[in-house]
């Protein structure tokens, strides 16, 4: 199986993403912040394959928005944007 990551459009996008997620489950070193990426990394690919999501939607891990979603074939990256309010 590819290995698959994720990343943020903007700085500002991951940082807002990570304030949320650290107000409801606590602070996370940056290892700890490693590992949440690839479980979401592993999240939405398994979401996107069993049709349970679709690129371009907001997409939420564990209650928390996490943003627009898009794929980067050649990077295997997911990247997400701040979804506009």
């Amino acid at each position: 199986m590819e290995e698959v990551m994720i990343e943020f459009y903007k700085e500002k996008d991951e940082q807002a993403f990570l304030d949320v997620w650290q107000e409801k489950y606590g602070q996370l070193t940056d290892d700890e912040i490693d590992q949440l990426y690839a479980d979401i990394a592993d999240a939405i690919d398994a979401a996107i394959k069993e049709g349970e999501h679709r690129l371009g939607q907001p997409y939420e891990y564990k209650d928390v928005l996490i943003g627009k979603s898009d794929f980067n074939a050649f990077h295997s990256l997911y990247i997400f944007e701040a979804v506009k309010e």
